[in-house]
């Protein structure tokens, strides 16, 4: 086998073991065989040839492809916050902000009508009180403006004012 083959052997292992669910998850060590510990020396050695950074890349862009990740919508999986990592909410995360702004304008635009709804009803009665109140002093003043009213109540003054006898004279020209 050759050192790169061995690399990506054991590349892929530990993205297969950073894959699985914690409660399967397997000690990242390597079981102790006799093949595993000589291609351990033999990795150890070339370490000083082998350009770790490109390695290191190589295992971040393998455990950021999760294309086949499936989302579970259990429990403990929402309570971790696992579901907040996963590749559908990073790539509708504009969408999910769009929803929740449009829930806000909702609320706010419900609360602000029912405002005006209040508002509205409090005018309507103030409305109803006033158009009472003015047909009741409408009232008044005709009972006020009535003949009968205004001689009793000049006979009541003891006023010097007196009904005339003749009835007034109408002016045509």
């Amino acid at each position: 086998m050759s050192k790169d083959t061995v690399i990506n052997a054991q590349i892929n292992e530990l993205v297969d073991r950073a894959m699985q669910p914690d409660d399967e998850l397997l000690p990242l060590m390597m079981p102790e065989t006799a093949d595993s510990h000589k291609n351990t020396v033999e990795l150890e050695e070339d370490d000083d040839t082998l350009e770790s950074k490109s390695t290191r890349q190589v295992l971040i862009q393998a455990l950021a492809e999760d294309e086949d990740e499936r989302i579970e919508f259990s429990l403990p999986h929402v309570l971790r916050g696992d579901i907040l990592t996963s590749k559908w909410l990073r790539q509708q995360i504009w969408w999910l902000v769009m929803l929740v702004a449009m829930a806000f304008f909702y609320v706010s635009n419900r609360y602000y009508a029912q405002k005006q709804m209040i508002n509205i009803s409090h005018l309507k009665d103030e409305l109803k009180e006033t158009h009472y109140d003015a047909m009741a002093r409408s009232s008044q003043l005709m009972r006020n403006c009535r003949r009968s009213f205004i001689i009793n109540q000049l006979t009541d003054s003891n006023s010097s004012l007196t009904m005339p006898e003749k009835q007034p004279a109408i002016v045509i020209e």
